[in-house]
């Protein structure tokens, strides 16, 4: 009776102590596992900072040039209604004129 509970507790021990390496191989790999996300992370974190100034980098030149180019567009509605005026006016100078009584000659 004294062997088979010998034998008993024995392969007990003997069990619990393969599961408790295989125990802490699965914690061993797990704190990789854990070490390696933990660094995909960080890089991650780097990543995402830079790419959130890139956006606002970007997000700045877009407005910079919407602007100018609003600029642009009314500086130009400008340009082209001066010149259609000053085309109206000409016209009306030279409507009834003969050609030889109109000169473009500027004079100083």
């Amino acid at each position: 009776d004294y062997e088979m509970l010998k034998q008993s507790v024995d392969d007990e021990t003997r069990f619990a102590a393969k599961d408790m390496d295989e125990a802490k191989k699965g914690i061993a790999e797990a704190s990789e596992k854990l070490s390696d996300a933990e660094g995909a992370l960080t890089v991650a974190k780097k990543e995402l900072a830079a790419d959130v100034g890139a956006k606002g980098n970007l997000h700045h030149d877009c407005m910079s040039r919407a602007q100018s180019y609003e600029t642009e567009t009314k500086d130009r509605d400008e340009e082209l209604k001066v010149l259609a005026k000053a085309k109206r006016i000409i016209k009306e100078s030279v409507e009834g004129a003969s050609l030889a009584q109109v000169s473009f000659v500027q004079v100083a």
